[in-house]
């Protein structure tokens, strides 16, 4: 690139946390189609940066929530499904489409089992739409080994557990069932990354939406930036996902070691990294190169 690194760091930066579009560009005298290229070259290793740390299958997820945002755009609706793991609050995966579908739905569900540790106690809370529950029941599957000729059946992890939280509206009422799994096993879980007054919710994804609201405008408003084009829209979900991964500590993941307060990200509670990345660290991150077909 033809521009000084440090200056594309800060805009970057600016870009990642929620600066608007017209200000950095008035702010730094730069052609919007130029910020368009920066954000979808860095959205782009961003992307790869967050499925080769993340999505390795060594994470114990234990309660995982997923949910769905949309947002207005000239070209459309497009819709943002994401999925995060409660304990840590890592954000495992999200996907940007034109419609609330199968193939985005199916996307995010197979990179939380490819971030998975194999057959790890793990539980599911999902809105009331369906396609979550079939998506999860087709991936969280092992190959049962019996001896016979033919193709050996697949069963369901024994440790796959899925709770739905239903709101209807016109009645103003909140169902919380269990979907699939074993209901004392799915407390359990939720009281190990909830605490004890911890119950059946989406709270926290609805969180990392209104987190990605902020950070994306995008998300807010319609916008002739990447709000407009999907790509774009989901090389910046990228960026804003990694910086909320592993650059931004948490608030609510702070603790105290020898009286002293140490301030952690979701990478480090997830054993991901031992320390908060700046934006400098991850576009210059270097990935091991593509594994060349046998």
């Amino acid at each position: 690139m033809k521009t000084d690194a440090e200056l594309v760091t800060l805009v970057l930066t600016l870009l990642i946390f929620g600066c608007p579009i017209p200000a950095v560009v008035m702010a730094f005298k730069l052609d919007e189609r130029t910020l368009a290229d920066w954000i979808s070259k860095a959205g782009e290793h961003a992307q790869r940066v967050q499925e080769h740390l993340v999505c390795q299958g060594q994470l114990d997820l234990g309660q995982v929530q997923a949910d769905e945002l949309w947002c207005r755009t000239q070209r459309g609706v497009v819709w943002i499904a994401t999925a995060m793991s409660v304990a840590s609050r890592l954000l495992i995966w999200g996907k940007a489409a034109s419609g609330r579908t199968d193939d985005l739905i199916s996307e995010v569900v197979e990179y939380v089992h490819r971030a998975a540790r194999i057959q790890s106690p793990i539980l599911w809370a999902t809105d009331g739409f369906g396609t979550w529950k079939t998506h999860i029941l087709r991936f969280f599957r092992t190959t049962l080994l019996t001896g016979r000729q033919g193709r050996p059946p697949l069963v369901h992890w024994a440790e796959l557990h899925i709770v739905q939280v239903v709101k209807r509206t016109y009645r103003d009422t909140i169902e919380r069932r269990l979907a699939f799994g074993d209901l004392f096993e799915s407390l359990y879980l939720i009281e190990d990354s909830q605490g004890k007054r911890g119950t059946i919710n989406t709270a926290f994804v609805e969180r990392l939406n209104a987190t990605l609201r902020t950070w994306l405008p995008a998300l807010t408003r319609r916008s002739r930036h990447a709000g407009s084009d999907q790509a774009q829209l989901q090389g910046h979900f990228f960026l804003v996902a990694v910086a909320y991964n592993f650059i931004r500590p948490h608030r609510s993941l702070n603790t105290h070691v020898d009286g002293r307060l140490v301030k952690r990200t979701p990478g480090m509670v997830a054993g991901l990294t031992d320390h908060p990345w700046t934006v400098k660290e991850l576009l210059h991150f270097r990935l091991p190169p593509p594994q060349q077909a046998a």
